[in-house]
């Protein structure tokens, strides 16, 4: 049976990913990398509810495997992929967790490990820029039939090969969040599209408004994820409102039940 190793963090973009092949009579391996987020339980939570009604359904013919989380103390220096991070970086500000990752799988030896970025409809990605500098992508077919996309080994720098290299790109990458939730309504799955996380850094337990997430989420067209007044501090902060003060009436917000 083959293996299919999936990021994973209870989102939208990675819980399509996990949905989409559990159709399919593989294995999956779903790894969480551990980053300092302080919405962390909420997304071990969406996971651990997701897998539950993914292993129950009628559908499911995969066998999921029991989640990996990667901590810091689980990736080793690595000077040639830091190196190559750090060059990448400079560019742009891309995310650290390029870095671990990388580092991760090169010392584990983990091939072609998944990742599900998605098509963005607004706010710019780091991810793609850093792809379109450093080189190219090359969309094919998987063994189970379905598109994905690679880092094309001919036309990209050996940075962007050793940092993204070891990555599939899910076909998240070809299509937006409404997308997304279009396909998994569609395909009967709405009760764990709205078990998924997604805000950073969230309020008693409610998403900020805030936070990139939230924005991208709102963004996309996704605005019944937030009440109206979470919309509202959104909205504020996007006209040049004091993200401190944004923050404390959440707050108050979600206190009063707003």
């Amino acid at each position: 049976m083959d293996r299919y190793n999936i990021m994973w963090t209870g989102g939208l973009d990675s819980t399509y990913t996990m949905i989409v092949y559990s159709q399919y009579e593989i294995e999956i391996q779903p790894y969480y990398l551990r980053h300092g987020r302080k919405s962390e339980k909420y997304e071990f939570k969406a996971m651990e509810e997701i897998r539950e009604e993914l292993l129950s359904n009628e559908k499911t013919r995969a066998r999921i495997l029991p989640l990996i989380v990667i901590g810091e103390e689980d990736i080793p220096s690595d000077s040639e992929v830091e190196a190559a991070y750090s060059r990448l970086k400079a560019q742009g500000g891309l995310g650290s967790q390029y870095d671990w990752i990388a580092r991760y799988a090169r010392h584990h030896d983990i091939k072609e490990l998944f990742y599900s970025p998605v098509k963005p409809t607004s706010s710019a990605s780091k991810f793609r820029a850093c792809i379109e500098a450093n080189g190219a992508i090359k969309e094919f077919e998987n063994p189970v039939g379905r598109k994905v996309f690679t880092i094309d080994m001919e036309k990209s720098s050996s940075d962007l090969k050793l940092i993204f290299g070891g990555f599939i790109l899910s076909e998240t990458f070809g299509i937006t969040k409404m997308d997304e939730e279009m396909r998994i309504r569609e395909e009967g799955y709405t009760s764990i599209l709205e078990k998924t996380w997604f805000c950073h850094t969230p309020v008693l337990g409610k998403a900020c408004g805030c936070c990139h997430p939230c924005e991208t989420t709102i963004e996309a067209g996704q605005t019944w994820r937030f009440t109206e007044s979470r919309l509202k501090r959104y909205r504020e902060l996007k006209a040049g409102a004091s993200p401190g003060r944004v923050r404390l009436e959440t707050y108050i917000d979600v206190i009063l039940g707003r």
